[in-house]
């Protein structure tokens, strides 16, 4: 009954799924021909069908949850009564998140995509979008809590799929029937944390590609670079961990001992650092090659600088989002710490964080300090003090291109406070070391930026002038007391986000 449950709701999200995005796709590619009465009467009503059909697909994954003989066995087996406030709470605020997030992604794309409609149909597609963040994230917590006290611990960490059907597990525990001893029984298993990396790099290309169309009126100007650097990312991340475990293990290293696994990539290992600085080079080269070599249209007006200083602080939130693989993978945690010390987050969080791997912490007063929890928290933030802080607050005061430095002495840092709290398995000292060259090379970026904004703002470098199309939005300039006022404000918030999780995690 459970398995039936469960394919049916795989079948009605993929549905789903598949009637917004063509749904919506063409609602865009139609819109100058979409009128407001068709916009309310007919488009919304019909993505409301999409929405019911998304919701209820969640729904019918929770009850498939609580049907399935495994929970079944596992609650028994503990002793486990299912409490009807639980209950509520997992199927009440399931149903709000399937809602919550049809509204985003509908708000999101008509917002971003239909401009074609006056300022008070974009306001409410506006106030839509932006109220239903908190409610998403809020409706998942509450849901969390109802479902927390029955889930198996660690949590699943892969999607199995093959000849036993499509299951949730965890590839550490190697369960039966879908391995066979350590092998994968007639299927494939796709990892959470290929997930979390892939959704954060789509997110990241929509976001740099609205951020561009509103400069410059187009979209797809970095869709060439993205599909370069992506990969690219891919593999200077794991040469990067080859790198560091041939540093920490030398000889005995298993890409020593057999270099084809490094090809492995399905078994794991990435390192974050590798993959930022690679693919920052290959994609600042595929847009210097398509301008200056291939002479593309597209690209003669468009000033490389503002795209740096667009694009490369929004690897952090790619990042971010990716350190959620970590979590799942039980890896990367910090050192063993009190468990009151996280008694604040979610309870799906906390029980998570006692293990390592498969491994249990012996003492139940203890956890493993939330690294992955505290960078994906960094990392966004850094995005929003580097972009908005000082790229949009500081205007003409802030250099372009020097978002790309900023970016390498942000996340430097972060790496060079972080690495030396991670429990011993997962510290690398190549990661502590190459830190500290981000944050040095990152130093002199914004240097030389600086620098060659004061030669050609003092007239002092000779180049060729020529008309950039996004002037007017850059060259907005705020006075000197507003620039003061939001450097201060900068500097503030940062202090005050640095004592906060300090205290909050106990991390000294």
């Amino acid at each position: 009954m459970s398995s039936t449950i469960f394919y049916i709701a795989i079948l009605l999200f993929i549905g789903s799924c598949i009637g917004f995005y063509f749904f919506i796709s063409k609602a865009i590619k139609d819109k100058l021909r979409i009128t407001k009465e068709e916009l309310f009467k007919k488009n919304i009503p019909f993505l409301g069908v999409f929405s019911a059909i998304f919701t209820l697909s969640l729904v019918l994954f929770t009850i498939s949850f609580y049907l399935n003989e495994t929970t079944i066995w596992y609650l028994s087996n503990k002793g486990i009564t299912l409490n009807g406030g639980r209950l509520f709470l997992a199927y009440f605020f399931v149903i709000l998140l399937g809602f919550a997030i049809s509204i985003f992604t509908v708000s999101f794309c008509y917002y971003y995509f239909l401009d074609n409609f006056d300022a008070k149909i974009r306001k409410i597609f506006k106030i839509s979008m932006y109220s239903s963040i908190p409610a998403i994230f809020l409706f998942f917590i509450l849901m969390s809590e109802g479902n927390a006290p029955y889930l198996q611990y660690p949590l699943c960490n892969s999607l199995y799929i093959g000849k036993h059907g499509i299951a949730f597990i965890n590839s550490y525990t190697h369960p039966a029937p879908y391995y066979n001893g350590y092998s994968l029984d007639g299927g494939i298993s796709i990892a959470f944390y290929a997930i979390f990396i892939l959704s954060g790099a789509l997110l990241v290309f929509a976001l740099c590609d609205h951020l561009i169309y509103k400069f410059y009126g187009k979209h797809g100007l970095v869709s060439t670079c993205f599909f370069i650097a992506f990969p690219s990312g891919i593999i200077g991340a794991r040469l990067w961990y080859v790198l560091l475990d041939i540093s920490d293990r030398g000889t005995s290293s298993q890409f020593i001992q057999n270099p084809i696994s490094i090809l492995y990539f399905n078994q794991g290992g990435l390192g974050i650092m590798g993959g930022a600085i690679l693919g920052i080079i290959a994609g600042v080269s595929v847009m210097l090659y398509l301008k200056y070599f291939k002479k593309d249209l597209n690209y003669q007006n468009v000033s490389y600088l503002r795209l740096v200083d667009i694009i490369v602080p929004t690897i952090l939130i790619a990042q971010a989002i990716g350190r959620f693989g970590n979590f799942f993978n039980c890896e990367v945690h910090g050192n063993e710490i009190p468990f009151a010390s996280i008694e604040f987050l979610p309870s799906f969080l906390k029980y998570n964080y006692q293990y390592n791997y498969t491994h249990f912490i012996n003492d139940p007063t203890k956890a493993y300090l939330p690294l992955s929890i505290i960078e994906t928290i960094t990392n966004l933030i850094g995005y929003f003090v580097i972009y908005y802080g000082f790229s949009r607050g500081l205007r003409q005061y802030h250099a372009e291109g020097s978002c790309c430095g900023l970016y390498f002495i942000w996340y430097g840092t972060t790496r060079a406070l972080l690495e030396p709290l991670r429990y011993g398995e997962f510290e690398y000292q190549m990661s502590v070391i190459s830190s500290y060259f981000m944050i040095g090379g990152g130093i002199l970026i914004v240097a030389f930026f600086v620098v060659w904004k004061y030669l050609r703002t003092h007239h002092l470098w000779v180049y060729k002038t020529r008309e950039v199309k996004d002037a007017i939005i850059i060259n907005d300039e705020l006075d000197k007391k507003a620039i003061i006022r939001n450097a201060i404000i900068l500097g503030s918030i940062l202090v005050v986000i640095a004592v906060i999780i300090t205290i909050l995690f106990n991390i000294w």
